[in-house]
Formats: structure tokens, C-alpha cells, sequence
């Protein structure tokens, strides 16, 4: 085979391979795809069960996902049953949460639910009492707004947050259509 031919074909499969990652969005290169299903899935390099009841810790490519929520991570403490936990802690750079909670505004139309994204370093969720703790370059992006700051306690019940750290916060709105 040709010189010619072999560069030119690692040329094409160079372009196809942009072509195909261009579009991905860093952090959030896996978009969570919520179901119906009633299945909870939890995947990591290595578990080990702590000395306590029903506590589970998780190292390497931690992932939790269920029909309304994921959270993503380098490391994860799960409390509780794996299958309906109480509380979860996951750290990683960025560590990753994604849930649906339901919207009062949008209550009788088809989807009454709002998608709610967050990223920190830190990442605490209480899912007995639907609240997050979110630390370290924390981002928060709701339906028309998004939060950043260095803290951020958020009430998915309520849609309430509050945010601080040394940097201060930043709240983007989007308009209104």
C-alpha cells in the first residue's frame, strides 16, 4: 500500500472521529437518560461494605442512576439501601448530579417535571429529605437560571437555595421566551 493511500485514510478516520466528538460537551459528555424503568444501577471499579449497616463505599468511576435521578463521581458513600438510599456522598473533578423533581408552573402540562444539573467537587444528596449539598466549584442549572459559587444547599421540594463561598455567586437567568 501506497504512502499516500495510508495517510489518507488516517485523514478520513481522523475527520470521522471529530465529526462524531464534536458536539460533546465536557462534564456532561453522558447526558442522563431518564426512563420509566423502575431499575436502579450502580457501577464502579472496586465497593466494599463499611463496618456500620447498609453503608457501602464506591471507588473509580462511580455511577448511580434511577428512573429520576444520577449522581456521577470519582468516589461515593451510599447510606441506606443501594436501591433507595437515604443519603448519598460522592466527590470527584467534577463529581455530577442530574434529577427531575416536579414543577408547580408546568403542573397540567404533558411533562410536569423540570430537569435540575448540578456539578461540584462535593456533591451530598439527602434523598430521604430531597435536599443537596453541593461544595467546591459548585454549579447549579435549573430550567431558566444558573447558580455557581463556591456553596450551594439546595431543597429540591421547595426549588430554594442558598449559596456563598469566598468568590461569591454568580446567577445567570435565561429570558423569557
Amino acid at each position: 500500500m501506497s504512502r499516500y493511500l495510508i495517510s489518507e485514510n488516517t485523514r478520513r478516520a481522523a475527520f470521522f472521529l471529530l465529526s462524531c466528538f464534536w458536539n460533546i460537551q465536557p462534564g456532561f459528555a453522558d447526558k442522563l437518560d431518564f426512563s420509566s424503568d423502575d431499575t436502579v444501577t450502580v457501577t464502579a471499579e472496586r465497593a466494599w461494605e463499611a463496618d456500620e449497616a447498609n453503608v457501602v463505599h464506591f471507588s473509580g468511576k462511580f455511577e448511580l442512576r434511577a428512573p429520576d435521578w444520577s449522581l456521577v463521581g470519582d468516589t461515593a458513600v451510599v447510606y441506606g439501601k443501594l436501591d433507595n438510599p437515604d443519603r448519598v456522598v460522592v466527590e470527584g473533578k467534577p463529581a455530577r448530579i442530574s434529577f427531575l423533581r416536579d414543577d408547580e408552573e408546568d403542573a397540567g402540562t404533558a411533562d410536569p417535571q423540570e430537569r435540575v444539573d448540578g456539578t461540584a467537587f462535593f456533591v451530598e444528596y439527602f434523598r430521604a429529605s430531597d435536599k443537596l449539598k453541593m461544595r467546591g466549584a459548585a454549579s447549579l442549572v435549573r430550567k431558566d437560571s444558573r447558580l455557581v459559587s463556591e456553596l450551594i444547599e439546595y431543597d429540591v421540594d421547595t426549588d430554594r437555595y442558598s449559596a456563598s463561598g469566598e468568590g461569591g455567586i454568580n446567577i445567570e437567568f435565561s429570558a423569557d421566551d
